[in-house]
């Protein structure tokens, strides 16, 4: 019972490392940068920073050397292909830095740019751009420049290394200005198998999804600013294509028709840049909403999180409570049972004591009359003893005072010299008669200090 009791507690010790666990892993922000080079010049966090103005100068790169190609050249096709490498290049270049992971978008733009430096290295005889096509690998070698500084920024103990752009690139090359490219995460385990990542990645993705809405908002701001020259771009190239086709042709030799055409093309070039500045509201309102909606959805599983451990508190209290009050009980039992003992015990220890009790009056009284016949017999003889010995001093007392008072005649001879009796005065015989009982009283106690002890032995 007990076991069963404490089987909730087991588990929700168990939980809580493993929740604290899935919060870590929700707050962190480690990318590849971080996990395969920790001794990198600068953070995920930077590096993305530095891929947003990177993005910046490759489209304006390219931008600046199509406009020259096509401002230098009268050729139809030589301007299309400039305008189609622009619009092609730049939108790859956006998608490329729209991946997740900065480290993984600064390889593929990289990729991209060798792969269009390749493409405009081919062989002369089917150059794309004519005479102007040096402006295009002018454009393309400035931004390798750029991209080996930011690599130089980055470390160089990196496992993946421009080797492996440059391998890429060569087995996947571009083969026209659409920009087909191949993608670096279907060859991931050919290219890139030295980078393990590290981690569970949907757990990543929820702890950054507000760094990542924030880069994408960012992102599509900036592409938001190339949307009205894309649209621009594409009514070029789609007048370019009209004005090549036979049908246009044929229709321009009615003027009327011409000028509809003509009046119907400007009316859609105009309506363009609305429809952009539409579709980005929308797009930046539709991004709001998602941000929204996954906040809301965080805060309820918050919520359900908190009330689940809220009712496994109280559980785990109420359990722990009700296995008190059976301790308690158990304790108050054992309590009693050693009191009722001990007084079991203290009973027995008195009727034994009572027993013993019992026994020693009974033998005193059994043996009482002989101790009491025996304490008068020696009380009978002590009396006897000091009855004669007060016999033998009041005969020794007599005996002394009677010798004392014998007449003088009785008196032994002496050798002192006969006094003549002169008549003294009357103190004179009175001192004399103390001075003789005196000697007299002296002289009776000296011998009976010698016998007293004589008599009492």
């Amino acid at each position: 019972m007990f076991r069963l009791a404490t089987l909730p507690s087991w588990v929700l010790f168990f939980i809580l490392p493993f929740a604290a666990l899935g919060c870590q892993t929700l707050q962190s922000s480690d990318g590849l940068l971080e996990q395969e080079s920790p001794n990198a010049k600068v953070s995920s966090r930077q590096l993305r920073i530095v891929l947003d103005d990177l993005v910046l100068q490759y489209s304006s790169q390219v931008e600046l050397a199509a406009d020259q190609i096509i401002a230098e050249n009268n050729d139809p096709q030589v301007r299309k292909n400039a305008l189609m490498w622009k619009m092609n290049s730049i939108a790859s270049c956006f998608q490329a830095a729209s991946r997740r992971d900065p480290l993984g978008a600064y390889f593929d733009i990289w990729i991209l740019n060798k792969q269009s430096l390749g493409l405009f290295e081919k062989s002369s005889d089917s150059q794309l751009f004519g005479e102007s096509q040096p402006i295009a690998i002018s454009a393309t070698q400035e931004i390798e420049t750029i991209m080996t500084a930011v690599l130089d920024l980055i470390g160089d103990d990196l496992p993946v290394n421009e080797a492996f752009a440059n391998t890429f690139a060569r087995e996947h090359p571009i083969n026209d200005l659409y920009f087909q490219r191949a993608s670096i995460t279907a060859n991931y385990t050919q290219y890139i198998d030295s980078i393990e990542i590290k981690g569970p990645e949907l757990l990543g993705v929820v702890g950054d999804i507000d760094q990542q809405l924030d880069q994408l908002q960012r992102l599509s701001s900036m592409y938001a600013e190339f949307l009205p020259k894309q649209a621009r771009w594409n009514g070029e190239l789609m007048i370019m294509e009209t004005l090549q086709s036979n049908a246009v042709i044929a229709s321009l030799q009615n003027m009327s028709l011409a000028a509809n055409g003509v009046a119907t093309i400007a009316d859609t070039t105009q309506a363009i840049p609305r429809l952009i500045e539409r579709e980005r509201n929308l797009l930046n309102d539709a991004i709001t909403e998602e941000r929204i909606a996954t906040m809301e959805t965080l805060e309820k599983m918050r919520s359900e999180t908190l009330n689940n451990f809220q009712d496994e508190r109280i559980a785990v209290m109420e359990q722990i409570e009700v296995e008190r009050n059976t301790v308690l009980k158990a304790v108050e039992e054992q309590r009693i049972a050693a009191t009722s003992d001990l007084m079991q015990l203290s009973e027995d220890s008195f009727a034994k004591m009572d027993r013993v009790v019992d026994s020693k009056i009974t033998d005193i009284a059994k043996h009482g009359s002989d101790l009491i016949d025996h304490g008068f017999r020696r009380l009978i003889q002590l009396l006897g003893a000091v009855a004669a010995i007060t016999v033998l001093f009041g005969a020794a007392f007599l005996q002394l005072r009677k010798h004392h008072r014998a007449p003088a005649g009785t008196r032994p001879m002496t050798d002192e010299p006969v006094r003549i009796h002169t008549p003294k005065s009357q103190d004179q015989e009175l001192r004399i008669h103390r001075e003789s009982h005196r000697n007299n009283v002296a002289t009776a106690q000296r011998p009976s200090g010698q016998n007293h002890p004589r008599r009492a032995a």
